[in-house]
């Protein structure tokens, strides 16, 4: 009986964390959209042996919709400055650049905002609960790989 609810419970999870990226702890930030339908992941891309950041958009169990593959020299970030709610934000850029996706957190809370040309276009926010994240410690990364050519 314990195991089938266990079970059950392991089943019912919409997303579970490290299913886009490729090695466990390299998360820095996930959550699901639509009660379960959508996921988003960033990880810290350390298998690739450089400064990447990776971003995928997927239904869970299913390939990426969208991956997004940006050097941390370039990346955007937006980093809590201490007071107030805890807040943070990285952008990932599509190849051409003529769209961009922020991964966002405040708090318990979490999103992306999609920008084309810099105009936001869309907004999506995390089903509540199921916003996991270490951003900060990606910033503290992306800081670094910008100030150490």
């Amino acid at each position: 009986m314990i195991r089938t609810t266990l079970a059950a419970l392991c089943l019912a999870t919409p997303a579970l964390a490290g299913e886009y990226c490729l090695i466990d702890g390299t998360e820095r930030f996930s959550c699901t959209f639509n009660n379960g339908g959508k996921a988003v992941e960033v990880c810290d891309a350390i298998w690739d042996d450089d400064d990447i950041a990776t971003y995928g958009f997927f239904i869970p169990g299913q390939d990426p919709e969208l991956e997004l593959r940006n050097e941390m020299t370039g990346m955007l970030y937006t980093k809590w400055n201490g007071m107030g709610e805890p807040f943070g934000s990285v952008s990932f850029n599509n190849a051409d650049w003529s769209y961009t996706y922020e991964v966002w957190y405040a708090g318990e809370d979490g999103g992306i905002n999609v920008l084309k040309q810099g105009e936001q276009i869309a907004s999506l926010t995390c089903d509540t609960g199921s916003v996991t994240h270490d951003l900060d410690t990606l910033i503290e990364r992306v800081e670094t790989a910008q100030l150490s050519p």
